[in-house]
């Protein structure tokens, strides 16, 4: 095991054990410090397609924040792995909707849901630093997801984390790919990635 994976595990640890005490609580925190001024936390995001995700071990829970963004009119989806080695694919999600295993066992939207190119993508993490630098799970599925979209689109690429998620310095590789921004349940860092 490599120092890298050995952060991964500790680091899921302390999510996991923050999350049971403090999850639901900073889940909503974070939906409403987001809504309260979401044009300033997301930038100008009226009619905008926000891709979310379904929390999983610990993760940060998006779904006060989904709720709140479709108030404000925003189209909301989900990705989906529809191949291992293959970037995710986006597909629209409504409260509600049924869902389906993907090709990683994750909850997704089916096949017949609209597949989009979103404006913002809202990730989970593991670990993030001063310089917009993530640790994810490890499989890089976000990060071939991000490179594909940064040659295609001006999409934003967005951390949700709890505030105790942040590191001195996350180790990254040539082919991780850097946030613009992290939101926590009090704070927005930015990483002038434009």
């Amino acid at each position: 095991m490599d120092d890298k994976d050995q952060m991964r595990r500790a680091l899921a640890a302390q999510r996991s054990a923050h999350h049971k005490a403090h999850g639901e609580a900073e889940a909503q925190a974070l939906a409403e410090f987001v809504s309260s001024n979401a044009d300033k936390q997301l930038g100008a995001i009226s009619d905008k397609i926000i891709a979310a995700y379904l929390p999983m071990g610990g993760e940060l829970d998006p779904r006060p924040l989904m709720q709140a963004l479709r108030k404000n009119g925003n189209g909301i989806c989900l990705p989906v792995c529809i191949n291992e080695d293959a970037p995710l694919v986006f597909r629209r999600y409504r409260h509600n909707d049924a869902l389906l295993s993907d090709d990683m066992g994750i909850a997704a939207p089916r096949a017949t849901a609209q597949q989009v190119t979103p404006d913002i993508v809202l990730l989970p993490l593991l670990a993030f630093d001063g310089q917009g630098h993530r640790l994810g799970r490890g499989g890089g599925f976000y990060d071939r997801t991000l490179a594909e979209l940064k040659k295609r689109s001006d999409c934003r690429f967005i951390g949700l984390a709890f505030d105790m998620q942040m590191v001195d310095k996350c180790p990254i590789a040539p082919h991780d790919e850097a946030l613009h921004a992290v939101l926590t349940p009090s704070k927005r860092h930015d990483f002038n990635r434009d």
